[in-house]
């Protein structure tokens, strides 16, 4: 409606038909040096028109009782439809003090515009009155009507959320909002997105890494290992989408799918290939790792390389629980088979020649045919090495030659040992020279010892793991006997009071009796000297039963202690040969917390030493002989 510029005070209400309520309240403010938010309307009528020709000027009206029609979803997905309304209005000033000033409300949609939804924000207040229900609904409504959408149709959950809502508000009589409230008020008709086709190469990209992560270089994923039933790879199919209609009546067109990357490979018989309609899976029927060669895909368990170095493989994580085996074939004595750095972590992993400085290895079976460096780790169930300077951790490890090297494992055997540390549960050692530190739990045995300045220990607790908790159990066991003594003390200061005052309760017991059976009423000192008594006693029983509970929880955390040592006194250092020099033999125990240390000077007796306990006068001590 064109006016003339006029001021704040010669605005007067006027009637107006718009299609555009929105524009038609922006237009009014300006011409009136008012904000938009400081107009309202009055809605008038309503008048819905629908066209079903490619041109919009040939259309007809809508009555009331059939807009329900609009909700057919085969009308709203036809480009040709066409649906506009026209609105008459009474555009007025906003009242500041209505009936739902308090109601901060606002109107938003998903990015289609196809679904429209209403949120009340915290601190909103709204009061309950006869009719509020229709007025609520006018008053979202015209919020739509702000927002260019089209009304009385198309109103999705609209009717019960604000059942459930005015329910609310006549409960609390006044409402005030604490959470935000959200619930749907429209819903047209939502597009179904076009899909382009596109090849995902999972078994690539079987590890997340954040794009400022610095890139190792050594990693460059020479073996792509893989598990039985995983993922390889994944062809999504181009899927044209679906057509949808906006709460403001306007069409929503689909786009064609772009199909530019269809598989144009083959694959083994050990990928297994599913189709669907939306996609084609190739998944591993066995575990390994994934080779392309000739345009074909296939999984293989053993590999043969020269050497893992940065300059042709770089690092190699298959997986200790793939089934991939790798030969490393070179021999020389002066190159390194596993390079400087690399990483190996595989099923088995069998090497011909040196594992080099800082090098990794982890596996579930290795052998080494040359030597690890000082540096080297391998981490493995059964190791085999020929020459050993670095560290290995595993359960079975066998070792030709020990040169400084650290062990940790359950079973160790060594042919030839000149200077290193092992700790496992038991370790045999065909010929022991000088400068080994062996620590075992079941059994030390060495047949020739050509050397000195060995130590031989045998320790209940080996492994860090142990360690911790064996250090977490004292921990418990210190505050669990601090707990024990203070209930103990509590215990005794309590029947102490209860058997000094046993004569006076026995007293004011015959006297309550008295006055309950000459029926006089009772003196209230003396019901109250009794219920104190009572209460004593109850405390004092609830104090044992506690007392006990924490008694016994002393005694699994002793039992706890002991389980660890159960078998320390059937544990054997062994020496089929004569002691020489100066070598040391110690036994450790956890409870009572004692090392018994003894020197062996290379005489009869001393083929096996064993841990004795004198029950006379209960001393431990390191008892030698001759019976292996």
């Amino acid at each position: 409606m064109a006016q003339d510029k006029s001021s704040e005070s010669d605005f007067r209400p006027f009637v107006v038909r718009t299609d555009n309520i929105a524009k038609e309240l922006v237009s009014t403010a300006k011409n009136y040096g008012l904000k938009a938010s400081e107009l309202d309307f009055n809605l008038l009528e309503v008048q819905t028109f629908l066209s079903k020709e490619e041109s919009k000027d040939v259309e007809e009206e809508v009555g009331t009782d059939e807009l329900e029609s609009l909700e057919d979803k085969t009308l709203l997905a036809d480009s040709k439809v066409h649906i506009r309304q026209l609105y008459e209005i009474e555009v007025i000033k906003l009242d500041e003090k209505g009936k739902f000033a308090q109601l901060n409300l606002s109107i938003g949609a998903n990015p289609s515009m196809s679904r429209l939804f209403v949120t009340v924000k915290p601190g909103s207040v709204v009061s309950y009155y006869e009719g509020i229900e229709g007025d609520l609904r006018q008053f979202i409504n015209k919020r739509k009507l702000r927002a260019n959408m089209l009304i009385g149709f198309w109103n999705g959950k609209l009717v019960e959320e604000i059942e459930a809502f005015v329910a609310k508000i006549q409960v609390a009589g006044t409402l005030t909002v604490e959470e935000k409230i959200s619930f749907e008020v429209g819903c047209a008709l939502e597009p179904v997105k076009t899909v382009d086709d596109v090849l995902i190469m999972h078994y690539e990209d079987s590890s997340d890494k954040d794009e400022l992560e610095k890139v190792d270089h050594a990693k460059r994923g020479f073996v792509k290992g893989v598990a039985e039933n995983e993922l390889l790879i994944e062809y999504i199919k181009a899927r044209k989408g679906e057509p949808g209609r906006n709460c403001r009546g306007e069409f929503i067109a689909t786009t064609e799918p772009v199909e530019s990357n269809a598989p144009a490979f083959s694959v083994s018989d050990k990928i297994e290939v599913v189709e669907t309609d939306e996609s084609i899976q190739y998944k591993a029927k066995e575990s390994g790792y994934i080779v392309f060669e000739n345009n074909a895909y296939d999984i293989q368990v053993e590999m043969e390389v020269t050497e893992i170095s940065f300059k042709t493989t770089g690092s190699i994580e298959a997986g200790v629980d793939t089934d991939v085996s790798i030969n490393v074939k070179e021999a020389d004595a002066f190159k390194d088979a596993i390079g400087a750095g690399m990483e190996v972590e595989v099923n088995e992993i069998n090497v011909d020649g040196n594992v080099g400085n800082n090098a990794k290895i982890k596996a579930r079976k290795v052998n080494i045919e040359g030597q690890t460096h000082q540096s080297s780790y391998i981490e493995a169930d059964e190791v085999k090495v020929n020459i050993h300077k670095g560290m290995i951790k595993g359960k079975t490890v066998e070792i030709s030659r020990l040169e400084q090297g650290i062990v940790e494992a359950e079973s160790v055997e060594v042919f030839q040992a000149t200077g290193g540390k092992i700790v496992a549960k038991e370790v045999t050692i065909d010929t022991l020279s000088s400068h080994v530190n062996i620590t075992a739990s079941s059994k030390i045995e060495v047949k020739h010892l050509k050397g000195s300045e060995n130590s031989f220990t045998i320790s209940p607790v080996l492994y860090a793991e142990e360690k911790d908790s064996l250090s977490d159990n004292e921990e418990e066991l210190v505050l669990q006997k601090r707990k024990v003594r203070t209930l103990k003390e509590e215990v005794v200061t309590k029947e102490k009071v209860l058997n000094d005052n046993e004569g006076a309760i026995k007293d004011l017991k015959k006297r309550l009796a008295h006055y309950k059976k000459s029926g006089a009423k009772m003196p209230g000192s003396f019901v109250s000297k009794f219920k104190e008594f009572q209460n004593l006693q109850k405390h004092l029983l609830s104090l044992k039963n506690e007392l006990k509970q924490n008694e016994d929880m002393l005694e699994l955390l002793l039992a706890k202690t002991d389980s660890f040592q159960d078998d320390i006194f059937e544990a054997k250092i062994i020496n089929h040969d004569e002691y020489k020099g100066h070598n040391e033999i110690r036994f450790k125990l956890l409870e009572p917390e004692l090392e018994l240390y003894h020197v062996p000077r290379g005489g009869v007796g001393e083929k096996c030493f064993m841990l004795k306990f004198d029950e006379e006068t209960e001393t431990y001590s390191i008892v030698g002989s001759d019976n292996l």
